[in-house]
């Protein structure tokens, strides 16, 4: 057809957190395709997920009405009957109420999907302003395993999240444990950008995929040894003199003095002449100074705070022997030498001396991390250790650096301030993690498991699922499955009849991203990227009776009586209360489809001003609140579980550029290129087993058994089994099957890993680092 008969509309594709800038090409009403769009900060490049999404669109499998169970769960046959939406709102609202009433709101648990791997970012704080009026404490959605560590448990460091990489200025790059490739397109066009005009790269991966390819170092570390390789690196800068020793000085608490009698941090108020705050050694006023953390001030300016050295200091009750927090700090570093880590991580010894002078050399360092650390036994420890690593290179909110980029100014609408706090201290897991996801609200699946099945602390009886697939991207989905299946009432909204929604009493069919309007404030990349406010139109007309997230939310909310929270379901006016303060309303943003800039001006190292969040003010080498739930002050290394008895191997799941988690495989277009589920081995274990390419292979761990394809990896270390995750929707246009998501003759590697090794602040599961082994299938 000619391309003056085709409609070409402004977009951005929701599908990921890239959310790259396109245009939708629709034909006579039909959505044909997804193409980019080069002059959208983020829409240099499409990925074959959103080009895919026609398919989508018209997927014979979609949801198209809402529909009630009619039969028990586990039956063969649901009896699945097709009910109007009033019908399925109003049986909800019912439900939720009467367990309400009898149980409190905590009976009722959310469980919300990711806004970095689906297009629910369009409605995320219109379900998370629900959640909060409703009043459950309890919001499964995944943090722990995507990005609290990066964002929340760096806030033990450095007071805040990890912030953007300021890519087009940095002089040296710096993934660990991600794949923009895969995940970030928008950033790896970006990071491509600058290696043409010669940044360095660094990745550091167990895979050579994607950027490592391209790396000028891939330091190819064993799954659950990463702290152990930053240590390393970070002891070597340090030995090396490779650090920013006056950002050091000033801006992190490695000049106060620890205690040796206990390894706490000596407070004035045990001083002779007693006071309050932190206290530091001065070499130049050759005594002590004293730091008031409210003032964020030294009692009186220093000359030359001391950073190493053994001082013993007039105390009250006697003298006391310390150390600067950064000695302490610098002596961990060294104990973990290149040729320690090495052994640990198999990563060469004189690789990470050369990663260390890298980063040195050609600073500022831009860097980010991803799942491949967050889904660790050690998570929050190795999070540590990164942040600090970087801090040593001074690069933090500064050009080149990490940045937190101005933003366009909204109100938030996510409803906090509805939260009671007597409310939200019943949070599942809350008391065994304090410091953890319970903070925010949001649960781990295992304790909602243990709270349906054992009433452990409390029992829930009800569950609202908005497109969250527990089965599949949740370990231990076995368990998972049986407190699905002991729920009083569960409701589920999504685009197909996943594993998760097939245990429904109720099931909502969700209009996919191009049915419906979004609304996107930033597109976060950089400060270009920030200044774009766009909203996104219907670019074709839903399918069946399938509604937008947002119109469910507001119909749900305005039901359960909560109405005067929601603008008593006028959308819009909703809408636009988000966007005061921005200046810009929908009218003006539906007038300007390709979006409305609001110019901004990013301050660069805002810590000058008002110091770093954090208890001390200073970025925390030395954590002032770990230790109060037993974590180390310091960074640490602590050996994962890799493997066991009769489990030589290591299990590491890994994500693929075609598939997003459990999302597209019944997409012809994108199954015909990955058609099977797959495991990656080295070509040495798999002759050891002999196990060849394509043949299917049995992968055992002390929690169970799933199948996948033999992948042979010329890359790939001995003893690593690397296997992508997601698996059960089949594809019935290539006649390709579906997967049973708790059979052990399927294919759901989530059904093989288990709870059992988790990190001990977050919860996160180890999914990439889990004992296993592996048979060829006969």
């Amino acid at each position: 057809m000619p391309e003056s008969t085709r409609c070409r509309i402004s977009a951005f594709c929701p599908l990921c957190a890239s959310r790259c800038g396109c245009e939708a090409v629709v034909e006579e009403g039909r959505l044909v395709a997804i193409e980019p769009d080069p002059s959208h900060p983020t829409g240099k490049a499409l990925c074959a997920k959103g080009r895919a999404s026609p398919e989508l669109v018209y997927a014979s499998d979609r949801l198209l009405y809402p529909m009630r169970r009619t039969r028990p769960k586990g039956d063969v046959d649901p009896g699945w009957q097709r009910i109007s939406w009033d019908q399925a709102l109003d049986e909800t609202t019912t439900a939720l109420r009467r367990i309400t009433a009898e149980g409190g709101p905590e009976a009722v648990a959310f469980g919300v999907t990711t806004s970095s791997g689906t297009a629910l970012s369009d409605a995320q704080p219109w379900v998370d302003r629900l959640i909060n009026a409703f009043g459950s404490p309890n919001n499964c959605n995944s943090w722990e395993i995507c990005a609290w560590h990066r964002q929340f448990a760096r806030a033990f460091t450095t007071g805040t999240g990890i912030g953007m990489p300021d890519y087009a200025q940095a002089g040296c790059i710096l993934l660990w444990g991600h794949n923009p490739s895969a995940s970030l397109l928008a950033s790896a066009t970006r990071i491509a950008e600058a290696r043409a005009r010669g940044a360095k790269l660094i990745v550091v991966d167990p895979r050579h995929v994607g950027l490592a390819v391209k790396a000028d170092r891939w330091l190819q570390v064993r799954p659950g040894t990463d702290a152990a390789v930053a240590l390393a690196i970070a002891g070597v800068m340090i030995d090396q003199g490779w650090f920013d020793i006056e950002f050091v000085r000033q801006w992190t608490n490695g000049p106060f003095l620890v205690r040796e009698s206990d390894g706490a941090l000596l407070n004035a108020d045990k001083l002779a002449e007693s006071g309050d705050g932190f206290v530091a050694w001065d070499e130049g006023w050759g005594t002590v100074l004293r730091y008031d953390p409210a003032a964020r001030a030294f009692d009186k300016p220093p000359v030359r705070l001391a950073l190493t050295g053994s001082f013993v200091i007039a105390g009250r009750d006697g003298p006391i022997a310390c150390r600067p927090v950064f000695d302490l700090y610098a002596a961990r570093c060294r104990a973990m030498s290149p040729e320690i880590a090495g052994r640990l991580s198999d990563v060469d010894a004189d690789a990470i001396r050369a990663v260390a002078g890298l980063l040195w050399q050609h600073r500022p360092v831009a860097h980010f991390t991803w799942t491949g650390l967050e889904q660790q036994s050690n998570a929050t420890q190795t999070d540590r250790a990164i942040a600090i690593l970087h801090a040593l290179t001074g690069s933090i909110d500064m050009p080149g650096g990490n940045v937190h980029f101005a933003q366009v100014p909204v109100n938030d609408v996510a409803g906090n301030e509805l939260r009671d706090a007597a409310q939200w201290q019943k949070a599942l897991g809350l008391a065994a993690r304090p410091l953890g996801i319970g903070k925010s609200g949001w649960i781990l699946s295992d304790d909602l498991y243990r709270a349906v099945i054992e009433a452990q602390p409390y029992r829930v009886r009800a569950l609202v699922g908005f497109g969250l697939n527990l089965l599949l991207s949740h370990a231990d989905a076995a368990r998972g499955a049986e407190a699905l299946r002991r729920l009083e009432f569960h409701v589920q909204s999504d685009l197909y009849l996943t594993p998760t929604a097939a245990y429904a009493d109720i099931v909502l069919p969700v209009a996919s991203a191009w049915e419906r309007e979004g609304l996107r404030v930033g597109f976060g990349l950089d400060q270009d990227a920030c200044e774009l406010v766009q909203f996104r139109p219907a670019v074709v007309a839903a399918r069946g009776e399938a509604r937008a997230d947002i119109d469910i939310v507001f119909d749900l909310a305005g039901r359960l009586g909560l109405g005067e929270h929601f603008w008593y379901g006028d959308i819009e006016a909703a809408l636009d209360h988000h966007l005061a303060p921005s200046g810009l309303s929908l009218k003006a943003l539906r007038a300007n489809p390709r979006g409305i800039r609001v110019p901004l001006e990013t301050a660069y190292e805002k810590y000058r001003d008002a110091g770093f969040a954090t208890p001390s003010g200073k970025i925390e080498i030395f954590s002032t609140v770990l230790p109060a739930v037993g974590e180390p002050a310091l960074p640490e290394f602590r050996a994962p579980l890799a493997k066991a008895a009769g489990f030589p191997l290591t299990l590491t799941t890994v994500k693929t550029p075609l598939y997003c988690h459990s999302q597209y495989r019944n997409l012809a277009r994108l199954r015909r290129l990955e058609p099977d589920p797959v495991a990656e081995l080295s070509r040495g274990t798999a002759a050891s087993r002999g196990v060849g390419e394509g043949d299917w292979v049995v992968i055992m761990t002390p929690h169970g058994r799933v199948r996948a394809r033999a992948r042979l990896n010329s890359t790939l270390a001995d003893g690593i089994v690397a296997a992508r995750h997601g698996w059960w929707q089949g594809c019935s246009e290539l006649g390709l099957p579906g997967y049973n998501a708790i059979d052990p003759d399927g294919a759901n590697i989530n059904l093989v890993i288990g709870v059992e090794a988790a990190d001990s602040v977050s919860g996160a599961a180890s999914h990439r680092c889990y004992p296993c082994q592996i048979e060829k299938v006969v």
